[in-house]
């Protein structure tokens, strides 16, 4: 009986082992990856972002259709682009909802190969319970008041490493094109805006 139960109990974790699951350790996430970029914002500071393209320099060109963003500052933000291949150029522009203001940046990554790889790196992430270790497959925009860009790889928020700081320039605004998302906007944020402000110097 004992002899049975040694064999069952080998069978079961040379079983487990082969399928990556262990007893120690934390279990690796076994599903496919996609490298993707998303935008965020801080909270109460909306976003209208009215372009983001992308280029692989040699290998392809393509843009993501944003729109409106909000909540939350370094935060997975809305569902982006698929980052294939890695881009070596990211061009952004948007209209700040609270400055009534449109702003722009073209972001070189110097080394598209060498971030990948930095996102590769597993770090251990909560997830459905469990802790996993995950590569941070998440490439973040933030954009903040005053133009400022903050650019973070994650999994989620408690995974997250800066890698880029940007300044935008100011470019033409048409605050008339965003009259009715203003007024809604101003509706949930305006006494927000009112008693804290833009408070420029926390970005």
């Amino acid at each position: 009986m004992m002899r049975r139960l040694v064999v069952l109990v080998t069978v079961i974790c040379t079983s487990l082992l082969l399928s990556g699951c262990s007893f120690a350790g934390k279990p690796e996430w076994d599903k496919q990856v996609k490298y993707r970029l998303k935008v965020s914002v801080p909270r109460h500071y909306d976003a209208w972002v009215k372009r983001l393209q992308f280029e692989a320099t040699g290998e392809r060109a393509w843009w993501w259709p944003v729109g409106i963003t909000n909540c939350c500052w370094k935060d997975l933000g809305s569902d982006g682009s698929e980052l294939e291949p890695m881009p070596d150029y990211i061009y952004i522009s948007w209209f700040s909802l609270a400055e009534q203001q449109s702003y722009a940046r073209l972001i070189h990554i110097p080394d598209p190969e060498a971030l990948r790889e930095r996102m590769e790196q597993l770090a251990p992430v909560h997830k459905i319970g469990k802790l996993y270790n995950l590569p941070r497959y998440n490439l973040v925009l933030g954009l903040a008041p005053g133009g400022t860009v903050v650019m973070w790889i994650m999994s989620k928020a408690e995974t997250a490493i800066e890698v880029g700081r940007y300044k935008a320039v100011k470019i033409d605004t048409h605050p008339e094109y965003y009259e009715k998302r203003t007024e809604r906007y101003l509706s949930d944020h305006g006494d927000y805006l009112k008693e804290h402000g833009l408070q420029l110097d926390r970005w």
